[in-house]
């Protein structure tokens, strides 16, 4: 009799168990797929900035449209006292996925007094730009900008360098694998976007947009800068190191400061002097 409510109870038992293993097992694939179907909106957060798009572009730029049937926008600054004859070397400023390229206009601005022209490529569904964003739309549309940007006489595109802010980077190494700058800045850079994934408890595999820099780093040779800011929360300083360490010709600084803003402006000026003694030397001649 024992016998028999034993084997009754180890029967119940593995009913049990293998009911909640299949409730987590569902649990999970459930989970999964909406990490999968909602990923966009968190990779590329444009509902946090498309609210209060400026209606035209600034008067102070030219503008360039790429990206076919999406009418993708790109800002162009010429550098001061550029001309035919005495062209500017460029920075291509890569924005931040919760920016515009209206955010960056200071900054690029500051760059074109110093001589440089400045291109800052959207990202397609930002701002004023049509169609969806996605890691090889963009590639493919900031390649182009680049390339309608370098064919102008006033800019020397031999001498090109990108400049990227969080998500910005990524694109950087990746416009980078197909054409190769004279030197890149990294402002806070993840090592990659699907190694993220995990901590929303999802395999790096789904991601449709990996970005992978820490791959791209392992391919390129040009001088960077990498910049990373010892508090920040989102893409935490250790993912700077360990671009650093796979990099061949890396320079690493770390600031005080979170993701999004540096503590004080010692710091700020510290960051952009650091910067600007940076494209002096690799892109400016001398």
């Amino acid at each position: 009799m024992n016998d028999k409510n034993d084997r009754k109870k180890r029967s119940r038992n593995r009913s049990l168990a293998g009911s909640i293993l299949y409730i987590l097992v569902i649990t999970c694939l459930v989970w999964w797929f909406l990490v999968s179907y909602f990923q966009e909106r968190f990779i590329f957060p444009r509902f946090l900035v498309n609210a209060n798009v400026p209606a035209t572009a600034p008067v102070d730029v030219d503008v360039l449209i790429v990206g076919g049937d999406a009418k993708v926008e790109a800002f162009l600054l010429p550098g001061a006292g550029s001309s035919s004859s005495n062209p500017a070397p460029m920075i291509v400023i890569l924005h931040g996925n919760a920016e515009l390229i209206d955010d960056r206009l200071d900054m690029a601005r500051r760059f074109a007094s110093l001589g440089y022209a400045v291109l800052l490529p959207e990202y397609r569904g930002y701002g004023r730009s049509g169609g969806s964003p996605g890691q090889e739309v963009i590639r493919e549309d900031v390649l182009e900008a680049i390339e309608r940007a370098t064919a102008r006489a006033d800019v020397d595109g031999d001498r090109v360098g990108y400049y990227g802010v969080s998500i910005g980077t990524a694109v950087a190494a990746d416009v980078a694998l197909r054409r190769s700058p004279a030197c890149m800045v990294f402002i806070v850079p993840p090592a990659s976007i699907s190694g993220f994934a995990w901590s929303f408890g999802a395999p790096p595999f789904l991601i449709r947009h990996p970005f992978r820099t820490d791959l791209a780093l392992a391919e390129l040779s040009m001088p960077i800068l990498i910049c990373s800011n010892a508090q920040d929360e989102v893409v935490p300083a250790e993912q700077a190191r360990s671009l650093h360490e796979i990099a061949d010709n890396s320079t690493l600084l770390e600031f005080e400061g979170r993701h999004n803003f540096l503590f004080d402006e010692s710091e700020e000026d510290r960051r952009r002097t650091s910067i600007e003694e940076f494209c002096s030397k690799h892109l400016l001649p001398p």
